[in-house]
């Protein structure tokens, strides 16, 4: 059972200082770590980035979007494990010499009962997702919606209320085109700080592909 795995305990500087229960770090607020991995492509103007939906069977942030893919990091991983994730919840075969590490974004996050401390080892693949070439893990992945940064800023901003995306669901191993309409409360609740480093860095990435091609 998730809440059962043990998980490396750090303190304010990353600095490990024992283990703990996925369970008890989040209902003490032990700072633990994580692997994120978001996907993107560029097209002429703009980055799409993909996130994922959540599946409503979810304990944490059902129906919500999240990173492409993403998980904890048990006792016995290092970093480069969480690749698996990948490979777990997309059914998509990612090495590390494919990615580019983004660096480590620590993340507070405080719901009352549920305190996440998370210091976050964030990568990027730059890849495009299209239908038949995933195999999602439908009790943890529903759909993948492609999201431009452009819009992504929009509705962080506030001046975009809600979007209608288009992206992609599996059921019974069916994949379909579906649209859906959302805000940015329906985005999972990392810090407001993390999403401001991460579109700072896909502004830098589309910045110097313009610069490349000028």
């Amino acid at each position: 059972m998730a809440e059962n795995e043990v998980l490396k305990i750090f303190d304010e500087n990353y600095q490990q200082i024992g283990t703990a229960t996925r369970q008890t770090a989040h209902a003490k607020g032990l700072w633990h770590e994580t692997f994120h991995c978001w996907f993107y492509t560029i097209n002429k103007e703009d980055v799409i980035i993909y996130f994922q939906k959540r599946s409503s069977l979810k304990k944490d942030f059902p129906n919500q979007l999240d990173i492409t893919a993403a998980g904890h990091l048990l006792e016995e991983e290092t970093v480069l494990d969480g690749f698996r994730e990948v490979k777990e919840e997309l059914g998509i075969e990612v090495s590390a010499d494919m990615a580019e590490f983004l660096g480590v974004f620590p993340v507070e996050i405080d719901l009352g009962t549920f305190i996440d401390n998370e210091f976050t080892n964030v990568y990027l693949v730059r890849k495009e997702i299209i239908l038949e070439n995933f195999d999602l893990q439908e009790e943890e992945v529903e759909s993948l919606f492609p999201v431009s940064l452009t819009t992504l800023k929009q509705l962080f901003n506030g001046s975009l209320s809600e979007a209608v995306l288009t992206g992609y669901r599996q059921h019974k191993n069916r994949q379909e085109i579906v649209k859906e309409r959302f805000s940015k409360n329906d985005f999972c609740a990392n810090a407001q700080s993390y999403y401001d480093h991460l579109i700072d860095s896909f502004e830098k990435i589309l910045e110097n592909q313009t610069r490349t091609i000028d």
